[in-house]
C-alpha cells in the first residue's frame, strides 16, 4: 500500500523515537541495533507508510504473501520471531515516551511486515495504560498470525490446506470468520477476489530475475481455484477444502483483519483515537484532539502525494502494480494475479494504484485487490453499486480517478490530473 499519514503528526525527538522502539520491541525481535524511525520523519515531514514493492504490501499472491518472511532488497525488518517465540510477558522498562503532540508511537514486525500504532493519549489517559494497550494490540496480531499464516506449518490455515480433499476439520473461530468474509467478497466481486488462488499462485515468484511458470502448469493448478469449493460449518467450527490439492492463502485479507482487531482492542482499552497500520493496511480511528487524521494518496511517479483525504473511523488500503513486478522476455509481470486466469494482470493496461476506502480494513484490503483485477473502468462502476465503499484509482496514464462518494471529501492537489 502507498499512503502517507500527514498533517496531524508533528515532529518527535530522535531520543523519544529510539526509546519507544526499544520499549516495545525487545519482546518481539530484540533491540540490539538502531531501531527504525517512526512514520513521521524528524523534521515533521511525512514518510511513506509502505510500498507496493514491499513483500507484504498486497495482494492476491503467494510467493510474496504478507505472512511470508521479507525477502526483497526493500525489506526493512528481520523475519518476525513470534512464530516460535511468543511475546514476552516481562515488564517493559517504564512507560513509553510521549511525543510533543501528545501521541505514543510504536512499531514492530509481525506477519512478515511492519506494524505501527500511533495513539493519541487525550487529557485523561496515561502513558503506562497506553503502553499496555499497544503491547496487547501487538499480542493480538501475533495471535492471529499463528492462525492465519500459511507460512507457519502448525497454523490453522496450514492444517486446513494439508487436509484438502478430506473430512472437515475444526479450526479457530477467527479463521471461520475470515473464510466467511472472504466468501462474501468473492461472491460480491464475481470471483475477482478469491483466496483459493493459492494453488496457482504458488507457481509464481516475483523476485527480480524470475521467469513465469509454464502455461500447462498454470492450467493444471487453475482447476483447483474456486472459492465455492471452500465449505464452512460455522456452527461446528469446521471447514473443508473439497478437492485434494486445493490451497488457500489469506494474503489479501488477513492483514486488514489483524489491523481491525488491533484497533478494536485499543478502543476496548479506552483509547479511541489512534492509527493502526500493517504493511500498508491502515485503519484511522477517532481524531487527534480537535484535528482530523489525514491520509495522502501517493503519486506512483514518486512526486509526493496527489491528494489528501480527511479520515475518521475508516480504513484506507492501497494496492499497486508500479513497483512490484519482474520482466521476462520483454513482458512485465505484476504481483497481482487474476484468479480466473492464473496469470498476473497486465501492467501496461492496469491501474498503477487502487486505494479502497471502507468502514473496516478487512473489506478494504480484499476490495482493493478485486478492483485492481477488475481494472479502472469496471472497478469504478463496481464501487458505485456498493454503499459504504469508495475508491481512488491512479490509472495507467497516471490520472487520478475517484468514486462519486469522494467528490466533496478528497482534497486533490493542484498538480494532479484528476477526474471524479
Amino acid at each position: 500500500m502507498w499512503a502517507n499519514l500527514w498533517g496531524s503528526m508533528c515532529p518527535v525527538s530522535r531520543r523519544a523515537a529510539l526509546l519507544f522502539a526499544c520499549w516495545i520491541q525487545p519482546p518481539l525481535a530484540g533491540c540490539t541495533g538502531p531501531p527504525s524511525l517512526p512514520t513521521t520523519s524528524l523534521d515533521g515531514t511525512p514518510a511513506p507508510i509502505a510500498s507496493p514493492s514491499h513483500p507484504s504490501a498486497d495482494l492476491q499472491r503467494t510467493a510474496d504473501d504478507p505472512q511470508r518472511p521479507a525477502t526483497t532488497k526493500r525489506a526493512e525488518h528481520p523475519r518476525n520471531t513470534t512464530r516460535t517465540e511468543p511475546l514476552s510477558s516481562r515488564a517493559a522498562p517504564g512507560p513509553p515516551p510521549v511525543r510533543d503532540d501528545g501521541t505514543v508511537f510504536a512499531e514492530t514486525t509481525l506477519m512478515g511486515t511492519r506494524f505501527t500504532i500511533n495513539l493519541w493519549l487525550g487529557p485523561r489517559s496515561g502513558a503506562v495504560a497506553a503502553g499496555d494497550a499497544v503491547r496487547a494490540a501487538f499480542h493480538e496480531v501475533a495471535r492471529l498470525e499463528a492462525i492465519a499464516s500459511e507460512w507457519q506449518p502448525d497454523s490453522d490455515i496450514s492444517r486446513l490446506n494439508r487436509a484438502a480433499g478430506g473430512e472437515p476439520i475444526v479450526v479457530a473461530p477467527d479463521l471461520i470468520d475470515l473464510l466467511n468474509r472472504s466468501r462474501t467478497i468473492s461472491e460480491a466481486t464475481a470471483g475477482a477476489f478469491d483466496i483459493s488462488f493459492y494453488a496457482v499462485g504458488a507457481l509464481w515468484n516475483f523476485d527480480p530475475g524470475s521467469r513465469p511458470p509454464s502455461a500447462e502448469a498454470i492450467r493444471e493448478q487453475l482447476m483447483l481455484v474456486d472459492w465455492r469449493l471452500i465449505h464452512v460449518d460455522a456452527a461446528r467450527g469446521r471447514a473443508r477444502l473439497t478437492r485434494s490439492g486445493m490451497r488457500i492463502g489469506l494474503g489479501a485479507i488477513a492483514k486488514g483483519y489483524a489491523v481491525d482487531r488491533a484497533s478494536h482492542l485499543l478502543r476496548a482499552r479506552g483509547f479511541p483515537d489512534h492509527i493502526v497500520e500493517g504493511g500498508g493496511d491502515t485503519y484511522v480511528a477517532g481524531t487527534k484532539g480537535d484535528q482530523s487524521w489525514r491520509v495522502g494518496i501517493k503519486d506512483p511517479a514518486g512526486h509526493g502525494t496527489l491528494a489528501a483525504l480527511p479520515v475518521h473511523n475508516m480504513a484506507v488500503v492501497t494496492s499497486g502494480t508500479y513497483e512490484r513486478y519482474f520482466e521476462y522476455e520483454g513482458t512485465q509481470y505484476t504481483h497481482i494475479l487474476d484468479p480466473s486466469t492464473g496469470w498476473p494482470i497486465k501492467r501496461a493496461s492496469s491501474p498503477l494504484s487502487v486505494s479502497a476506502i471502507a468502514t473496516n480494513a478487512t473489506d478494504a484490503d480484499a476490495f482493493a485487490t478485486a478492483i485492481s483485477v477488475m481494472g479502472t473502468e469496471a472497478g469504478l462502476r463496481f464501487v458505485e453499486t456498493k454503499p459504504g465503499l469508495d475508491v481512488v484509482i491512479v490509472d495507467t496514464r497516471g490520472k487520478l480517478r475517484f468514486s462519486a462518494g469522494l467528490k466533496d471529501k478528497l482534497e486533490v492537489h493542484a498538480s494532479a490530473d484528476a477526474t471524479p
